[in-house]
This record gives C-alpha cells, sequence and structure tokens, in this order.
C-alpha cells in the first residue's frame, strides 16, 4: 500500500469523526431552535421543510459514502487485477456530486430566507455558515484528492482504470449474454 491509501484513509476518518458530525449537530441545532418553533411567519414552514430535506439528503450522502464510496476507494489501492469486484467509481463519485450539489442547493435556500431576519436565526445562520464553509472546503479538498490520485498516484491510477476497464468488460459481457438468450 502506499503513503496515499494512508492519506485517503486520514481524509476519510476526519470527514466521518469530525467534520460530519459536527454538521449533523448544526442541523438538529437548527431544526430545534426555539426561535424557529415559536416563529408565526409563513416561512417558518418552509424553513422547516428545507431543513428536514437538508437533514434527509446530508444523512443519505454521509451513508452512502461511508457504506460504499469510502470502502470502494480505499480498496482501489489493494486491487488485483481481475479478481477484485469493485463498483464503478466514477459512477460513484458521480452520485456523490449529485446529492452535494442538492445539499448546497437546500442551504442557499434557508440563506436566501434567513436575510429576511424574521425571528432570531442565529441557529440557521450558523448551520448555513457552517455547509456554505466547512462542508464545500472539506469535499472539495475530497474531490481534488480523488483527481489527484488519479493524476498522480501510480498505484490508484492503475487499479482505477484497471478495475473501470474490468467493470466495462462485465457490463458488455453481460449484455452479449442477454442478446444472446434473446
Amino acid at each position: 500500500m502506499c503513503k496515499h491509501a494512508d492519506q485517503t484513509k486520514e481524509v476519510i476518518d476526519h470527514l466521518l469523526n469530525d467534520v460530519y458530525p459536527l454538521l449533523d449537530l448544526k442541523i438538529d441545532h437548527a431544526l430545534q431552535c426555539f426561535n424557529l418553533g415559536a416563529s408565526i411567519t409563513p416561512e417558518k414552514d418552509l424553513i422547516n421543510d428545507l431543513l428536514v430535506n437538508l437533514k434527509h439528503e446530508f444523512h443519505s450522502l454521509a451513508t452512502y459514502e461511508e457504506k460504499l464510496v469510502f470502502p470502494s476507494v480505499l480498496k482501489v489501492f489493494h486491487a488485483k487485477k481481475a479478481k477484485t469486484s469493485l463498483p464503478n467509481l466514477g459512477d460513484l463519485l458521480q452520485l456523490t456530486n449529485r446529492k452535494e450539489n442538492r445539499i448546497n442547493h437546500y442551504v442557499a435556500k434557508i440563506d436566501q430566507l434567513i436575510n429576511y431576519h424574521l425571528w432570531e436565526t442565529g441557529k440557521q445562520e450558523e448551520l448555513v455558515y457552517a455547509f456554505s464553509n466547512n462542508f464545500v472546503q472539506e469535499k472539495a479538498c475530497w474531490n481534488k484528492m480523488i483527481q489527484d490520485r488519479l493524476s498522480s498516484c501510480n498505484c490508484f491510477k492503475k487499479n482505477y482504470f484497471e478495475v473501470a476497464r474490468l467493470y466495462e468488460d462485465n457490463l458488455l459481457n453481460l449484455a452479449n449474454r442477454s442478446s444472446k438468450k434473446n
């Protein structure tokens, strides 16, 4: 295993143990905020819906990455030719990117609504700040690191492209078998 694998594991641990729990806490605080709950403004329900959607999408992203993306990335460092079965990492990262974009959309909508200051929005402002800064920066670092691994880490690059080729070969074989049955 190369040093990049160790560094990648450290980044994954940082996201799972430091960044994601803090963001989850910020969401909970924003949802449970007394000032939001006591507000009688019509925007209250919209903010609450956005916070619930943000929480759902964020938990979905965190679970998806913890269970599938992060283990797959680490497996690429250890992939053995034709012996390792991995999902297409490109597809996994593309789905992750879509989830990140939805999260950023919810945060932008919340930010837009709380700028009217219809109640004491401190907890919601903290949430927007945390996602607009911490989440965006951490995910940008993660995505840049993956791109760097593809361009500069021979171990990762070789295994990634080999696994991607095997994945495409398997899809082609499945399609050929399916067409022969018909």
